[in-house]
């Protein structure tokens, strides 16, 4: 008889907790899905309304229409960084960006680090230029900034001895050598091949009021990147001082008249090596010659060059 009472009052109880639970349970879905859908087995970043569990100087970073938004008119004192205050590791991770202005630089930092007492990243960045920004396509704007084609979406080292690491649709390994004239050693990049034409990759990015997608999946040393399902680089980090966890960020860089947004922010955690065979479009080609080039100390934001032969 006591256990029936106990039951009789457990019931609600019970009731009322799992209703509870289940209202939480919600909450927190549609907190993380304002006006996006969160793919099987990814967590979203970005709640599409705030900047919860981001980090950042907020004169330059706000939440506008269900975006983060980078804008800023005036040339910053140095590059600035939103980032999320959390590490991964091993990730997928996919991103949706578009440039309201035909100027400017950006890029995604991964498994990155915050310099004390800065909203300074150093890491690897997967970079973000204007697909009109890019050398040959730009549109004549005064005081328009004009890259090469090989630096849209390559692979680049924030405030470290490596920088430009691996270029647009390359396929690349990046080692360290012995340097010959002291410093920290030669950084190494050797292209096995181009995963797709250059061009082709720059073709298919969209340009504002449209979006592009990029998928950056990371696994042990190995990173690679897609830009509306094309395969923009893959590389290899057999350099001792790669980093193999941190943080992911944003970038504002310090030009002028810069104004970007970004939404769909997700991550999904990978426990097993991926997959990769056959998930991007790719058309491989023999890289052009040099394939083998470095730079080292005494280049310092200098291109690299053939590396000498033994």
């Amino acid at each position: 008889m006591h256990i029936d009472i106990l039951k009789n009052r457990m019931l609600p109880l019970a009731a009322l907790c799992a209703l509870c639970a289940a209202g939480h349970a919600h909450a927190q879905g549609a907190a993380k899905t304002v006006g996006q859908t969160v793919p099987p087995g990814f967590t979203a970043l970005f709640d599409g309304y705030s900047l919860n569990g981001w980090r950042g100087d907020e004169r330059w970073w706000s939440v506008v229409d269900g975006t983060i938004t980078a804008r800023t008119d005036t040339k910053l004192s140095s590059n600035t960084f939103l980032y999320y205050d959390r590490p991964y590791a091993d990730f997928e991770l996919r991103y949706k960006y578009r440039w309201r202005t035909p100027k400017g630089n950006s890029g995604v930092q991964i498994r990155s680090h915050v310099l004390p007492g800065s909203h300074a990243m150093t890491g690897y960045q997967v970079n973000i230029v204007p697909h009109l920004a890019v050398r040959g396509m730009a549109d004549n704007t005064p005081g328009q900034v004009v890259y090469n084609i090989e630096r849209f979406n390559m692979l680049y080292n924030e405030k470290g001895d490596r920088q430009e690491m691996v270029l647009l649709g390359q396929r690349a390994t990046i080692s360290r050598g012995a340097a010959t004239a002291g410093g920290t050693g030669r950084v190494i990049r050797t292209v096995a091949e181009l995963v797709n034409d250059p061009q082709a990759i720059v073709d298919a990015v969209k340009n504002g009021p449209e979006w592009t997608e990029v998928t950056v999946i990371a696994y042990g040393n190995r990173i690679v990147s897609a830009v509306n399902g094309m395969l923009a680089f893959d590389a290899i980090d057999d350099d001792p001082v790669g980093k193999s966890d941190g943080l992911i960020g944003i970038q504002l860089h310090s030009t002028a008249g810069t104004w970007f947004e970004l939404k769909d922010i997700v991550i999904k955690p990978l426990i097993d090596k991926p997959d990769l065979a056959g998930r991007f479009k790719t058309s491989p080609r023999p890289a052009p010659e040099p394939r083998v080039t470095y730079k080292d100390s005494t280049r310092a934001g200098l291109s690299d060059v053939a590396l000498p032969a033994e």
